[in-house]
């Protein structure tokens, strides 16, 4: 599901836009370490689908930016929210240089987005 307001392209926008420029003031030094939090999160919206009110995955924007624009080799991701970040897992789940982690709440597929991939003992999908 995906709602959209006057100014919902412009929000996501300026959410990636930070996550940018964020992943670009870690890389050259001016700051040692940062996190991005943002609205719309975005670690719903799927390679190609906005989904759970996230129209662009702000994270894999910024992975493959730091992997193109920085010749990183390896990303970690670090997913806390109470939802499964399934976008973002299915963004790199074929990509050995990302690993992602989510940490959410998990209900036996009875909690958003009720997927058998976002229970406890899911490694490696």
């Amino acid at each position: 599901s995906f709602s959209v307001f006057q100014n919902t392209y412009r929000c996501a926008r300026l959410a990636v836009g930070a996550t940018l420029q964020l992943v670009d003031a870690v890389m050259s030094g001016k700051v040692c370490n940062g996190m991005a939090l943002v609205r719309p999160p975005g670690h719903h919206s799927q390679r190609s689908a906005a989904n759970g009110f996230c129209l662009f995955n702000n994270v894999a924007i910024a992975a493959e930016h730091a992997k193109l624009k920085y010749s990183l080799q390896r990303i970690l991701i670090v997913d806390w929210d109470v939802h499964h970040g399934q976008g973002t897992q299915y963004i790199f789940e074929e990509d050995p240089s990302v690993v992602y982690f989510s940490w959410h709440r998990y209900e036996h597929q009875e909690f958003w987005p009720s997927l058998k991939e976002s229970d406890y003992d899911a490694v490696g999908l």
